[in-house]
Order: C-alpha cells, then sequence, then structure tokens
C-alpha cells in the first residue's frame, strides 16, 4: 500500500502534464484557426505552437496537422529543415511593420515603440536567416554578426531610455 502512493502521484502528474500540453495545443490550434481569417493575426506561429504541444501529448493530433492538406507541408518542412517559406518571412514583416505603425499612432512613439522596434528586429533577423526552402542552407555567420548588431543597438537605446526617463518605482 506504501509502494502504491509514489506510483500514482508520479502517474498523476505525467498526466498533468500531458493534459496541459494538450490543452497548450489546443489553444494554439484555436489561435491558428483565428489566423487564418483575421489577416492581422498569424497562423503558422500557432500552428508550430500547437504541432509542439500535440508532439508531447497526442500523437494522433500530431498526426493530423503533419498530414494536414493545406498546413501539413509547411509544418514537414519547418521539422526536417527549419524552413520559413519567403512569402511568409515578407508578410511577417510588413505585419510588424503595420503594428508598429499602428502602435506608433496610438500610443505616441516612446519606450514602447523602441521595444517593439528592438524585438522586431530581433524576429526579423531570426525569419530571414532560415532557409527558405529544404535545398537552401542557412546562412548562419552573416545572422550572427546581425544579432550582434542588433543586440548593441538593443543596449544603447535602454541605455538611453533610462539616462533619459526618471526613475520611478
Amino acid at each position: 500500500m506504501l509502494n502504491q502512493t509514489p506510483r500514482m502521484s508520479l502517474n498523476l502528474k505525467q498526466n498533468l502534464v500531458k493534459y496541459t500540453y494538450l490543452l497548450g495545443g489546443t489553444i494554439s490550434l484555436g489561435f491558428a484557426l483565428i489566423g487564418a481569417i483575421l489577416p492581422i493575426m498569424p497562423t503558422t506561429v500557432f500552428l508550430l505552437i500547437a504541432l509542439w504541444c500535440f508532439s508531447k501529448s497526442s500523437a494522433r493530433l500530431e498526426h493530423w496537422l503533419l498530414t494536414h492538406p493545406k498546413f501539413g507541408h509547411i509544418l514537414n518542412n519547418w521539422r526536417q529543415a527549419q524552413v520559413v517559406p519567403r512569402p511568409a518571412k515578407y508578410l511577417a514583416a510588413a505585419g510588424m511593420s503595420v503594428s508598429l505603425i499602428i502602435s506608433g499612432i496610438v500610443f505616441s512613439f516612446g519606450w514602447l515603440q523602441m521595444f517593439l522596434t528592438v524585438l522586431f528586429a530581433f524576429i526579423c533577423n531570426y525569419l530571414f536567416s532560415k532557409p527558405s526552402t529544404s535545398s537552401e542552407q542557412p546562412n548562419k555567420a552573416i545572422a550572427k554578426k546581425i544579432n550582434i548588431l542588433l543586440s548593441a543597438i538593443s543596449f544603447s537605446l535602454i541605455c538611453y531610455w533610462l539616462m533619459s526617463s526618471p526613475l520611478t518605482f
């Protein structure tokens, strides 16, 4: 009787983790479906998150995503060679630019726009450092140099912001 308690606890923990991944995958899939309808919300990112969650929780749902007629080839290309199709790169960059402009109009350009600009620059660098086709090789040397440059710019912007604004706690 005493030996069953830790085993039951371990099974409960494994089930809790499995169902948490399943819930995360389901929510991400829901966001991906919304993103397929609304042009302002991304689809692929949420599909990748759903695929990752389902790979940890449900082989059936993982297989369903990988063999889906519309999204399956994109997810398989990502899984095999981290391919991001060229149109997806440009669409992501354009979407981030539009959201940066809209946030600038709504919130006025300040520390939020600096943060978003730096974040979007890192995301674009990440996306454009990935191959566009499965036969293309990623250029890691250029991506590393750009990341160093973006890090230096980010550090400079943070220092400028900290020095120019009063610290309030």
